[in-house]
């Protein structure tokens, strides 16, 4: 038994199985509110169902962070198990989790400073943050201190990258950089773009295709002068496109030594800007 509980968000879009197996809270992100009824990511709403719903009425879907409270008593319920809680969020660089968690933590070491927080900065997301996140959660059930949890999480992700595809520029404007018209005429060029995660943890534009084989090829040239010749982990995510995850997933088998692959839904709070079809590539050497 691990005498760290290790917690992620639902942005990690961690596998379900994959959590228990490993003993990984997974807290949301987020709220979600459709046509004026409140969930929570991953609790009480499945990505599936949101992004059902966002075909239906996009308009209406409505994201807020988190509050420091839901954490804290997220953080209280982890301590009866043990006192050492290691938190790995998505990129602060993208969200404001991984301040709420610190805050919240904070607020929890005042009630009982017994109680050991520790919230580490993926600065990544999706598969990518997931992987850092089972690499900890491994070593947390092998018996390894906080301290030596933490030090391998800085180091999972310096070796773990993450690449963005997608589909459509149509759906961009869901994000607020850009109008409705523009991102409709803008889509209209069929342009794909394909973005990867910084070092700090920002999304960067690094290619541009107008076919998706294009873009595969493309992907498997990025992670290829990335990682070399390395055997890597793999999880794929997808906003509501299976289909297009398995193929990515068939490329990547074909050229790459996989040490593991996993397909998962992509977070709709994120999915949501992106629009449908869009992939995330998490990917990872042996550490």
């Amino acid at each position: 038994m691990a005498n760290t509980a290790i917690m992620t968000d639902s942005i990690a879009c961690l596998p379900p199985d994959m959590a228990r197996e490993y003993g990984i809270e997974v807290v949301p992100a987020s709220t979600i509110t459709i046509a004026g009824k409140t969930y929570l990511e991953g609790v009480t709403i499945t990505a599936k169902e949101c992004y059902d719903f966002i075909k239906k009425d996009p308009d209406s879907f409505i994201t807020a962070a988190i509050q420091p409270g839901f954490l804290v008593e997220a953080f209280r319920k982890a301590a009866q198990n043990s006192p050492n809680i290691l938190h790995i969020t998505l990129s602060s660089a993208m969200s404001a989790g991984f301040q709420t968690a610190n805050l919240a933590a904070e607020m929890l070491r005042k009630e009982d400073p017994r109680i050991d927080i520790r919230v580490v900065d993926s600065k990544t997301v999706g598969g990518a943050q997931a992987l850092i996140v089972l690499a900890v959660a491994k070593e947390a059930r092998n018996g390894a201190n906080p301290d030596d949890l933490v030090a391998l999480a800085q180091k999972a992700r310096q070796r773990t990258g993450g690449i963005m595809f997608l589909d459509t520029l149509r759906f961009i404007y869901r994000t607020g950089r850009m109008s409705k018209t523009k991102a409709r005429l803008i889509s209209m060029l069929n342009i794909k773009p394909i973005n990867r995660i910084t070092d700090d943890g920002t999304a960067e534009l690094v290619e541009k295709v107008r076919k998706r084989s294009e873009g595969y090829k493309k992907i498997v040239e990025i992670i290829r002068k990335d990682a070399g010749e390395e055997p890597l982990h793999f999880i794929v995510s997808h906003a509501d496109a299976p289909d297009l995850a398995e193929t990515m997933a068939d490329h990547l088998k074909k050229e790459f030594s996989c040490l593991s692959m996993r397909l998962t839904d992509y977070s709709p709070v994120m999915g949501y800007g992106a629009g449908p079809g869009a992939l995330f590539i998490g990917y990872q050497p042996a550490l």
